[in-house]
């Protein structure tokens, strides 16, 4: 009751739609965002929190209407551009996702979710050595970003920068959640280079062989 009580007297609809997300009624932020935005067209931060929401809830043409609009209201803002991106890249528009990133990072370039996505994108693209650039400053920031590093590893290998992948799956063996994915693709690239005692020794440290129990002998008593 007090939760409601203080929803009802938040001071803009901003505050009151991040109350209704904070308990899981995103349907109830998006109609108060929706029909601010109608009182105040102009309102650009309120068009992208309406867009994220409609995002989040996977209806991206609604979203990419009002993030549309954010970002022309406001051109300066990254995120008005990045949250377009994943609009756009749901609605299947990749090349205004990808556009959409590049002006993000153009105006922010370290912004870490803007490089991951770009990435993608780009490896999509067949454009390996631009994507492993950005990873590369993605996993600088996010050491634990495991994930990524594979990613960065395959756009590596995929570059022609075999040393630099094996060097990265190499260091995601001692990340025990994801050592068996890691040593696998290790293990691809190592054949691929016709380097099969090295390939075992990973297959080994992966998968160590079974020690064999010795046959107990029939005791004699």
């Amino acid at each position: 009751m007090i939760a409601l009580l203080a929803l009802v007297l938040a001071a803009t609809p901003l505050e009151r739609a991040q109350g209704f997300e904070a308990q899981g009624e995103d349907g109830k932020a998006i109609i108060e965002l929706t029909n601010a935005v109608k009182w105040e067209p102009r309102w650009a931060l309120g068009r992208v929190e309406l867009g994220r929401l409609q995002l989040k809830q996977g209806d991206a043409d609604a979203a990419l209407l009002h993030l549309d609009v954010a970002r022309t209201l406001t051109p300066e803002n990254p995120r008005a551009h990045y949250l377009f991106a994943l609009a756009a890249s749901d609605a299947g528009r990749h090349n205004e996702a990808r556009r959409s990133l590049e002006v993000a990072l153009a105006l922010r370039a370290d912004y870490s979710e803007a490089q991951e996505r770009l990435a993608s994108v780009l490896v999509a693209d067949g454009e390996y050595l631009r994507a492993a650039e950005l990873l590369t400053a993605y996993v600088a920031t996010r050491p634990e970003a495991n994930g990524a590093r594979l990613q960065l590893a395959d756009a590596l290998e995929r570059a022609g920068r075999a040393k630099e992948a094996e060097a990265q799956l190499r260091a995601l063996l001692d990340m025990p959640q994801i050592k068996t994915l890691a040593g696998r693709r290790l293990i691809a690239l190592l054949d691929t280079q016709g380097r099969t005692a090295d390939a075992q020794k990973v297959r080994h440290l992966i998968d160590p062989p079974k020690r064999q129990l010795r046959e107990l002998k029939p005791s004699r008593r």
